[in-house]
C-alpha cells in the first residue's frame, strides 16, 4: 500500500493533534476551530502525523504532488493537487 497524504493537521504543543475533517480545510481553519496553534503538518493515509517537509516528499513519491524539491507542503497546494477548492 502506498502512503499517502490525506488531510491537513496540526500538532499542539501539549501533543494532541488537531485533524480537519477533510483535505478542503487550510491550517488557519483548524487552528480557529481548535483555539490554539501548534506545528502545522498532514494525516497520511495510515493515520500517523507528518511534518509539512515529510508530507511534501510522501506525496511525491506517490505521485499526488509535483516534485517537491525538499520544500514544506501548504494545505492550498494539497488542495490543488486533488482538485479541491476551499471549505467555504
Amino acid at each position: 500500500m502506498v502512503l499517502k497524504v490525506v488531510k491537513p493537521a496540526v500538532k499542539h504543543k501539549d501533543g494532541t493533534i488537531s485533524k480537519a475533517p477533510n483535505a478542503k480545510w487550510s491550517h488557519d481553519d483548524i487552528i480557529e476551530k481548535a483555539g490554539k496553534s501548534g506545528q502545522h503538518g498532514f494525516i497520511l493515509s495510515d493515520g500517523s502525523f507528518a511534518s509539512r517537509t515529510k508530507a511534501a516528499k510522501i506525496g511525491e513519491a506517490a505521485g499526488e504532488l509535483p516534485k517537491s524539491d525538499g520544500k514544506k507542503l501548504h494545505s492550498h497546494e494539497l488542495r490543488q493537487a486533488l482538485h479541491l477548492k476551499g471549505k467555504k
